[in-house]
């Protein structure tokens, strides 16, 4: 594998729609290890489709991070569960992410992603408009790729990254 940066970005691209334009090299290679880490990225998606906290949890290096909008930073496995069992009380998911870029570092990725227009998110049972963009810093590991840091903020435009 090579440490030089690779970076590509396709528009609105995810494989749950089919749309198979995910942001990969061309070279074997690199495609190989990208695909490794948005493995982790799309396991995310569907724990949190399900809202599984514990295989969200799972997911997470031990010395990783989540800094959500508005709450504190969760650094402990505890506080992450918290965190997920908490926001899953009153949230439901059917999340589809876009995928916006998958680069490489060396052993370290860093995934964007961004909410399709016209996405929902059930809260206290009401429809919201989901205006969440995602990035996923994930280092790999003696056991695979782990996130080291989840962040998302809102985009006051639904479905650009």
């Amino acid at each position: 594998m090579t440490s030089a940066f690779t970076f590509f970005t396709a528009a609105s691209a995810t494989a749950a729609e089919g749309n198979d334009a995910l942001p990969y090299s061309s070279d074997p290679q690199i495609k190989s290890v990208q695909q490794e880490a948005y493995n982790v990225v799309r396991q995310y998606e569907q724990a949190l489709n399900e809202g599984n906290t514990k295989k969200i949890v799972s997911l997470f290096a031990a010395d990783s991070v989540a800094e959500w909008n508005n709450k504190p930073t969760y650094t402990t496995a505890q506080q992450k569960a918290e965190g997920y069992d908490a926001l899953f009380k009153i949230a439901k998911f059917k999340t589809v992410f876009a995928y916006d870029a998958i680069n490489l570092y060396g052993d370290a990725a860093v995934i964007r992603t961004h909410h399709h227009k016209g996405a929902t998110v059930m809260e206290n049972g009401k429809p919201v408009t989901d205006l969440n963009r995602e990035v996923f810093v994930l280092n790999k590991t003696s056991q695979g790729w782990k996130i080291v840091l989840y962040t998302f903020n809102t985009d006051p435009i639904q479905g650009e990254g």
